[in-house]
């Protein structure tokens, strides 16, 4: 809970422009932060201009049956691991780092919690969503310790008076969802409420190889059972400007029910997972002299997680929790603006296998600064952060550099350093056929990148590489009794290529644009016995791609998508290889209505109805689904 938010340092800019734009003044007007609004497509992430990042702005796929897994994975560097699609768990890795390396947020709140296993992007509610915000590297000097591969900020929608939506939508396999907002707010005020319910049936067919040791089998035809699930979630937000500064408050809350049913040579009908979310925060932020501005933040989580599972006996019950303070002084200097702060948290564990309750404390202390040289041709951005995780303790640094080359042409390179403590749950808590090990260390990864890009009024394109050197990796091997324990046992490099381009809308070819997002990835492991040193790291295909074309004019709209997961290994000695995949998918939507907007969508998902397609861990993927939306929205009163 210590890591500084994306929005808290978007706030930071924004208060700071509001008070050194009127310090001249002797009287001083009410200060109103709106949010800073950018052309689509961009590059940039707020508060950073040195990292490596990518924005994906959901108003692109407005409509579209898409979580939030399948919005991130449109950006490079980064592998979405889907465990059965359709609501069923889906994490984020980048630049090829676990999933516990990446820290996900929601409006800067940390969702990481102390269960370990990273978080779960199918637990976020997508309904209003804003845009998602991808920075890639070794970020814990920014974002606190954890963010060894990168971070994901999910950015909810802002309170914009007036403006109201509703949503319904209905498909294959027995799913539909159902959401609404509405936003009101008056000179200094503003409040946005939202809800959303999403269900499946889950029984998909597919075909299975029951005897993959022969050959010449022929697939035997399934349905999936024990597949359904729900998630429902809830949003209020809003803002107040008084009292010589700002007030934002938060609340999102989210409840789910899975059946979990396992692979189709073992299947688990009796499984299933209830879990919960609640996350709260209330910020306020001021100014204190000229150029100088104070931003002081509570901020609280709750979490629950109760499984019925075949393999551990009377299941599992777990509680979790956490609470943070957080302040910042962000001071406008003649080179830049320099920001300094510090945070104490607390986080908690509660779990039958535990006879009790853990608890771990927090302290965090950081320096950052964002240089301007040559009249803001040049930016440099240094960074440098200690945190104190329990017993763990350690420091993280950055510098970057960006440089305006000519033009649209820009060029941007980082380094850094930055670690992860291990979880509660890695250290103490008991889990089926997982053992803890008190005895852990910290992971640590060092990164790099440069790259080079150009951005305008017709898009953006950018291409550069990158190289992480990953130490101490917590693996899971056998311990007692069958059951596996983690060890500082694993030692990786990895380095590769990003590439990503987006066009604007071309409204003289009605509407369109075009986008694509390919990574080259290579791992090799540094440490092992001579069966698994130097080979691929499984789950870490070297190739993906994402590719997009879509037309929107003022009554009507089409897109096509392509995915390209190259092939890679399911175990460490890279003996048991998973196929190369290929997924299409096309969509259209009809306007009925311009104001207020009545939209008309229809999706299709695996166009080609591949039903012999896997994730990474053997589970079946859906096969063909189709979506059909209908949508009503009305813009509010904000410019």
């Amino acid at each position: 809970m210590t890591s500084v938010p994306l929005r808290g340092v978007l706030a930071a800019l924004a208060l700071c422009a509001a008070l050194a734009a009127s310090a001249e003044g002797e009287e001083q007007a009410p200060i109103h932060l709106p949010e800073v609004v950018v052309p689509l497509p961009r590059l940039e992430v707020a508060g950073d201009a040195t990292g490596s990042a990518t924005v994906v702005e959901a108003d692109r796929f407005q409509g579209e049956a898409k979580g939030v897994a399948e919005l991130v994975s449109t950006a490079p560097g980064v592998a979405v691991h889907e465990y059965g699609g359709l609501g069923k768990l889906a994490t984020v890795s980048i630049r090829g780092s676990s999933a516990d390396a990446v820290t996900v947020m929601l409006d800067g709140l940390v969702l990481n919690t102390a269960f370990g296993g990273g978080v779960d992007l199918s637990t976020i509610p997508r309904h209003w969503i804003d845009r998602i915000e991808v920075v890639r590297g070794a970020e814990g000097a920014r974002y606190g310790a954890g963010a060894m591969g990168g971070v994901v900020n999910v950015v909810t929608r802002r309170a914009d008076p007036g403006a109201w939506s509703a949503q319904a939508a209905y498909g294959s396999f027995g799913t539909f969802t159902l959401s609404g907002d509405a936003a009101l707010g008056g000179d200094d005020w503003s409040a946005l409420g939202a809800t959303s319910l999403d269900a499946t049936g889950g029984g998909f067919p597919f075909l299975w190889d029951f005897t993959p040791s022969t050959s010449g089998d022929p697939l035997v035809p399934q349905v999936r059972q024990n597949n359904a699930g729900w998630l429902g979630g809830l949003l209020l937000k809003g803002d107040w400007s008084g009292w010589g500064g700002r007030f934002d408050a938060l609340l999102q809350a989210s409840a789910a029910r899975r059946e979990l049913p396992g692979p189709p040579a073992h299947a688990t009908l009796g499984d299933g997972q209830d879990d919960g979310r609640a996350v709260a925060l209330v910020r306020h932020a001021r100014r204190l002299d000229e150029g100088l501005s104070l931003i002081v933040e509570a901020s609280g989580r709750l979490d629950r997680l109760d499984a019925t599972l075949e393999e551990a006996p009377g299941g599992a019950r777990q509680r979790g929790g956490a609470l943070g303070l957080r302040a910042e002084t962000t001071w406008a200097h003649g080179a830049g603006l320099l920001a300094a702060g510090a945070s104490a948290s607390g986080e908690r564990i509660t779990s039958e296998s535990l006879g009790g309750t853990r608890t771990r404390p927090g302290l965090a202390a950081w320096i950052a600064d964002d240089l301007a040289f040559l009249g803001g041709r040049l930016r440099v951005g240094p960074a440098v952060r200690f945190d104190q995780v329990g017993d763990f303790g350690g420091l993280s640094g950055k510098l970057g550099v960006a440089a305006r080359l000519w033009g649209p042409l820009a060029a941007r390179a980082s380094a850094g350093r930055t670690f992860r403590a291990p979880s509660l749950a890695e250290l103490f808590l008991e889990q089926g056929l997982l053992q803890p090990n008190p005895d852990l260390r910290p992971e640590s990864a060092w990164s790099a990148d440069a790259a080079l890009t150009a951005e305008g009024p017709a898009g953006y394109a950018s291409a550069g590489a990158f190289a992480s050197l990953y130490q101490d990796l917590i693996v899971y091997e056998p311990g007692t009794g069958n059951r596996l324990k983690p060890f500082n046992d694993a030692k990786a490099s990895f380095r590769g290529v990003e590439v990503e381009a987006a066009s604007a809308p071309l409204r003289r070819l009605l509407g369109l644009s075009a986008s694509v997002a390919y990574t080259w990835l290579r791992s090799e492991n540094l440490r092992g016995n001579e069966q698994v040193l130097g080979k691929e790291i499984s789950h870490r295909p070297r190739h993906r791609l994402f590719a997009r074309l879509s037309i929107e004019g003022e009554r009507a709209g089409a897109h096509g998508e392509a995915h390209w997961v190259s092939a890679q290994y399911q175990d460490a000695q890279n003996l048991v290889p998973i196929p190369e995949a290929w997924l299409f998918s096309v969509g259209g939507f009809l306007r009925l209505l311009r104001r207020p907007e009545i939209r008309l969508a229809v999706e299709v998902k695996n166009l080609l109805d591949d039903r012999t397609l896997q994730d990474g861990f053997g589970n079946p993927l859906p096969s063909r689904a189709v979506m059909v939306t209908a949508r009503f929205s009305q813009e509010g009163s904000a410019p």
